[in-house]
């Protein structure tokens, strides 16, 4: 039996999350541009790279905060539709899997990957590029569907989607 789920919440969840992971690669980009020009990573020799190194890892920060702040920016400007019947970007997914497994999943352009806890239930971003995505995105309430993941077959019923 499906349960009753609030969209509005969950997405609220998600923004929230996306603060934090903000608040989190602000402090890593910061700490790794600090490491990238501090004197002892300033090697005496073309041999001690930790500066060079220090400074991909800033720079690796700097993509991944650019990341955060572009997923942060699309979830603000999503305005919520409870009922929807056909799965398209921004819809909320209860899928149960040929093993009795069930998973809720919010199909996004950005932060895919990205998981929060909902009624204490896991709700996952996935994004139209991962293959479960992909497979999703058309079908409706009631659709069955065969997905390939990581070289496995998995047979997918969708229970609700909004």
């Amino acid at each position: 039996m499906p349960i009753i789920i609030n969209k509005q919440a969950i997405l609220t969840l998600i923004i929230e999350q996306l603060k934090t992971d903000l608040t989190i690669s602000e402090k890593a980009l910061q700490i790794a541009r600090e490491t990238a020009v501090h004197s002892d990573c300033m090697g005496s020799s073309r041999y001690e790279t930790m500066g060079l190194e220090a400074s991909y890892l800033a720079q690796g920060q700097g993509t991944r905060l650019l990341e955060v702040e572009r997923a942060l920016t699309y979830f603000k400007q999503l305005i919520v539709v409870e009922t929807v019947t056909t799965i398209g970007l921004s819809s909320l997914i209860e899928l149960e899997d040929d093993q009795g497994d069930r998973q809720l999943l919010w199909l996004a352009a950005d932060a895919g990957g990205l998981k929060i806890r909902y009624d204490n239930r896991p709700v996952t971003v996935i994004t139209p590029r991962a293959p479960l995505g992909r497979a999703l995105v058309g079908k409706e309430k009631g659709d069955e569907f065969e997905c390939n993941i990581n070289g496995q077959s998995r047979l997918y019923k969708i229970l609700t989607t909004s």
